[in-house]
């Protein structure tokens, strides 16, 4: 915010001018990594020796994990930056628009660019060698250009294919580009509950209005309309980021236990995906009221969430790549078809601890210091955060 500009009014005590910022190494580092993993799960679930969405179509519903990471964004952004973008940048604390997203884009663009030359360079070495994909539509060399620049959820027409999850990147740019303006107009509202409903009655709308003209709800449509798929579960997410978090850790923590397991039993008995929504907003709300931890196995899950993001989908292409090349030589059948089609999942955990490890902190200390050089010129540091 620039020191002409008008400052947001102040906020309730539950509002977020307490400034409580985020608990690493506790329960919402986990979540991140299980959403993660289940994504992973989700697109490796045709490949298993009997798709996985006919053994129970809850399987199918990876959709949700998806939605779960866009709230979690909204919730991780207002958490981490939105006392900050209250704040006046004369006090030293405050960060403007411009910065904040030149700050969200260098988190999230270096390595996405590294991942996809990763890609790229696979495509043409197979191809090279007389081994074409076995998916040749995911691979459209027009479709590599919004991939490059982070736009494929612009409405761009086409499959969104190579890096495919990168789709919700492509979304969350026009999120962080609107956040601080968002924020500082919820803030002008003092009930948090007032901008919770209003978040929730934009969601309903978007949705319904997208099934009444696609036939499809919007947090379900193609990827090239990740924006209105992505840009009111953000709003939710930094909306639940209002809330009050001051209740007890362990009721916190029961209350977090209870939305999960309430998830889970809805999608064991049918597609509630409105209840389950709103059941995943209750267990971002209750584990970032849980508190610190202390625990460093969950530190690093989450750090680990935002590259097993990334690299997913080479991984599971090499992964299966090679066991179709294998499985008739070896004889591989039954037990132990199964037991190759289950080792992608650790594959491509490992895979994702090797490109944070030697990749993607190598990217952020590089950046870290170029900003460091920044700041010597005056400019404004500020937090650096994954998605």
């Amino acid at each position: 915010m620039s020191p002409a500009a008008p400052q947001a009014a102040p906020m309730s005590q539950n509002g977020p001018a307490q400034g409580a910022g985020l608990s690493r190494g506790g329960a919402l580092d986990v979540l991140r990594f299980v959403a993660a993993l289940f994504i992973v799960l989700y697109h490796v679930a045709e490949r298993a020796p009997v798709s996985l969405f006919a053994i129970h179509p809850a399987f199918g519903r990876g959709y949700l994990a998806t939605d779960f990471f866009l709230m979690l964004s909204g919730y991780v952004l207002a958490k981490t930056y939105g006392a900050r973008v209250l704040g006046s940048k004369d006090s030293g604390g405050g960060v403007s628009t411009g910065e904040f997203l030149k700050r969200r884009i260098l988190r999230i663009w270096p390595a996405h660019l590294v991942m996809l030359a990763l890609f790229v360079a696979f495509v043409l070495a197979t191809s090279a060698i007389g081994l074409a994909p076995q998916n040749p539509q995911w691979f459209q060399w027009s479709q590599l250009p919004p991939q490059v620049f982070l736009v494929q959820a612009w409405f761009v027409p086409g499959p969104s294919g190579w890096n495919m999850p990168t789709w919700t990147l492509s979304a969350l740019i026009v999120c962080y580009a609107g956040f601080p303006a968002a924020w500082r107009a919820t803030a002008r509202i003092a009930s948090p509950w007032t901008t919770l409903a209003i978040g929730v009655a934009l969601f309903l709308v978007v949705d319904y209005a997208a099934k009444a003209v696609t036939g499809i709800p919007a947090h379900q449509l193609p990827l090239r309309f990740g924006l209105v798929r992505g840009i009111p579960l953000f709003v939710l997410g930094m909306l639940i980021a209002r809330l009050p978090t001051t209740m007890a850790p362990r009721l916190a923590d029961g209350l977090a236990l209870a939305a999960g397991v309430g998830v889970l039993a809805l999608q064991a008995v049918g597609r509630f995906d409105h209840a389950s929504l709103a059941l995943l907003g209750l267990l971002i709300h209750a584990a970032g009221a849980s508190g610190a931890k202390g625990w460093g196995w969950a530190s690093l899950a989450g750090r680990l969430s935002f590259s097993l993001f990334l690299t997913n989908q080479l991984v599971a292409v090499v992964w299966f790549g090679l066991l179709r090349a294998v499985e008739g030589r070896l004889g591989l059948d039954g037990p132990m078809l199964w037991a190759a089609w289950a080792m992608a999942l650790p594959a491509c955990v490992v895979a994702a601890w090797l490109f944070e490890r030697f990749v993607d902190a190598p990217l952020q200390v590089w950046i870290k210091g170029w900003s460091r050089r920044e700041t010597s010129r005056g400019l404004q540091p500020a937090p650096w955060t994954t998605i």
